[in-house]
């Protein structure tokens, strides 16, 4: 089980430090100087992408076994329970989220504005903080039940 945590905190970490990055690094740059980026990001694209595809299957994998694991123990009360369907259902939100941005043409991304920031990367990223503070929470709520 200590494997299957570190997995699915590295696959949460790699997913939510992209997710910086590209905010606050590669899509400033871009913005501020599009002919220089334009190539850097057509080769880091694919890359982000693929380190983001693992990513997903490896935190619903891990994720799947983690909660089957404490659903079987006792330490899975009534409030972990509430905390980890909000923490699903967010995930599920960020999934399509990528999902939905994957689908769009980079020509549709760029001309819907202020929506493709509230519902684009900006989100991803909140979410995925969000996510991670419920983890945490998650991990207080075992403690206290073991206690």
């Amino acid at each position: 089980m200590v494997v299957v945590r570190y997995a699915h905190a590295v696959a949460a970490i790699a997913w939510i430090g992209g997710s910086i990055f590209h905010a606050l690094i590669l899509r400033p740059l871009t913005v501020a100087h599009p002919d220089k980026m334009g190539q850097a990001m057509s080769l880091i694209g694919p890359a982000y992408r693929e380190i983001i595809d693992i990513a997903v299957v490896t935190l619903v994998v891990s994720g799947l076994i983690l909660m089957f694991s404490r659903i079987q123990g006792n330490e899975a009360t009534v409030a972990w329970a509430i905390v980890l369907a909000v923490k699903i259902t967010l995930a599920l939100v960020m999934f399509f989220l990528v999902w939905r941005r994957r689908r769009s043409s980079s020509s549709e991304a760029a001309t819907t504005g202020f929506a493709s920031k509230l519902l684009g990367y900006n989100a991803v990223l909140f979410l995925g903080l969000v996510i991670f503070l419920l983890a945490s929470i998650l991990g207080e709520l075992v403690e206290a039940s073991l206690k």
